[in-house]
């Protein structure tokens, strides 16, 4: 039996090694856990960007980030996962608060509702902004006024972005206004809670068996990490991570809660349920925090867990080592519902890939810190990563790094010296990558910020 809806949940910057099925110390997954052990989950999922831009195309639209000009404007040409269900008959709804991911960029195409939601201070953000513009990001000043800041979001429980409990009403609300329609639906919920700063209410710092901290330390700790993160030792690394850990566990608590929802409409059963991260987080692996352009499995290797009505883990194979890309939810999806998989759509379905005893391969590519490429030459970071190699070419240098992930799963030791032959291997995938991303050239129009968005990007502590 296919499934009739399908929802897709997309939580930004959770690493894989952080949820408690993957053999996480903390219980921070439990809902998630839930429908891995239903459904099939993927300890090999990689993700084809290290950040939103750079990752959302081949999730939203089943294409790799450098195909059809790049992430900056998403072209028509691409296969777009909404406007596949909706010409399918579905009725299509996002509910999100990622300005990298809005209309300005296209993302909304397809949905018959796409509601891109943010919370806050617009007093409080028109000075911070204002503060941003005449100081030196530096200065004592500046970072005095940043744990300022901090402060007052924590005191007001405003944010840089919409709670997912404001996204659960919003969908919820959507879901309960279309209650008994015969039509099938397409979700597509994004939560942002795991996303810096990182601020989780203190009953969930409690529930990991935690103390919670003051606002004074949870505020120096994200300042410092955006700004100083050099300045961190073991102890502030240590608290960032609780804090990290429970933003996870609040927002598993609101999975779980959207899909009690399901379950109290009676649709939850016919429902293909697919959950992912659109990239990691670093904390200080390889002398970086956040999400940087590097391609280190910190930041590319994310939860992927699939649930639907006819997908018996029983009869397929062991899924855990399976290597797949978040390039496959789009055919995942597609096969669950019995959906006809458009022509240009890349990857494949779970299900074809736990079946697949070649090589599995992943490409992921950045092209830079905060640093938008106008064509596929001005990309400079790819990695193409098999279950057991990882090769990261830095094309602007000709740097080559290769690492064994059996021997060495933290990449720490270049091999590339040793294995000349894996390189040139796994370096030709890229090339024929870059080939490929080079015929589907086109010119995009410009996105213009706004100054609300370019304001949203910096809480987020991004450069705008």
């Amino acid at each position: 039996m296919t499934a009739s809806n399908a929802l897709l949940v997309t939580i930004d910057s959770l690493r894989v090694d952080h949820c408690s099925g993957m053999g996480y110390e903390r219980e921070t997954t439990p809902t998630l856990d839930a429908v891995a052990d239903d459904g099939l989950s993927f300890a090999q999922a990689i993700a084809n960007g290290p950040s939103t831009r750079s990752s959302f195309p081949s999730i939203l639209t089943s294409t790799y980030p450098l195909m059809y000009g790049g992430y900056t404007y998403l072209s028509e040409e691409r296969p777009f996962l909404a406007r596949t269900f909706s010409e399918a008959g579905f009725d299509t709804a996002a509910f999100h608060s990622n300005p990298h991911v809005g209309a300005p960029q296209n993302y909304d195409t397809g949905f018959d509702t796409f509601n891109d939601t943010a919370e806050g201070s617009d007093e409080v953000a028109s000075l911070k902004d204002r503060v941003e513009r005449v100081l030196d990001p530096d200065s004592f000043l500046y970072r005095l006024l940043r744990r300022g800041y901090h402060m007052f979001t924590m005191a007001t429980d405003s944010a840089a972005y919409a709670r997912a409990d404001t996204i659960n009403e919003n969908a919820i609300e959507w879901l309960d206004e279309r209650a008994g329609s015969e039509d099938p639906f397409f979700l597509w919920v994004h939560y942002m809670d795991v996303h810096y700063p990182f601020q989780p209410p203190d009953e969930y710092m409690t529930e990991l068996g935690l103390d919670p901290l003051s606002n004074r330390r949870v505020a120096d700790l994200n300042g410092r990490m955006h700004e100083d993160p050099e300045s961190f030792d073991e102890s502030d690394r240590e608290d960032l991570l609780k804090l990290y850990d429970a933003e996870i566990r609040y927002t598993d608590d609101r999975i779980g809660d959207l899909l009690d929802h399901l379950d109290s409409l009676g649709v939850r059963d016919d429902t293909a349920v697919a959950v992912c991260a659109d990239h990691g987080e670093a904390f200080g692996e390889h002398g970086r925090y956040g999400h940087h352009p590097f391609l280190y499995d910190e930041l590319l290797r994310v939860p992927f867990v699939v649930d639907a009505p006819d997908l018996d883990a029983a009869d397929l194979p062991d899924e855990g080592d399976t290597q797949v890309e978040l390039l496959d939810i789009g055919p995942t999806l597609y096969d669950l519902t019995g959906v006809e998989t458009p022509e240009a759509v890349q990857g494949e379905s779970v299900r074809d890939a736990v079946d697949d005893d070649g090589e599995r391969i992943a490409i992921s590519a950045s092209s830079g810190n905060d640093v938008v490429a106008e064509n596929v030459d001005e990309w400079k970071y790819f990695a193409c990563r098999t279950p057991d190699w990882k090769c990261f070419w830095r094309v602007a240098d000709e740097e080559v790094e290769l690492y064994d992930l059996d021997a060495d799963p933290g990449e720490t030791r270049d091999v590339s010296h040793e294995n000349p032959e894996t390189v040139e291997r796994l370096r030709g995938h890229i090339e024929a990558h870059l080939e490929d991303a080079r015929a589907t050239e086109l010119d995009l129009p410009d996105v213009e910020k706004s100054e609300e968005v370019k304001q949203r990007l910096r809480d987020l502590g991004y450069k705008a």
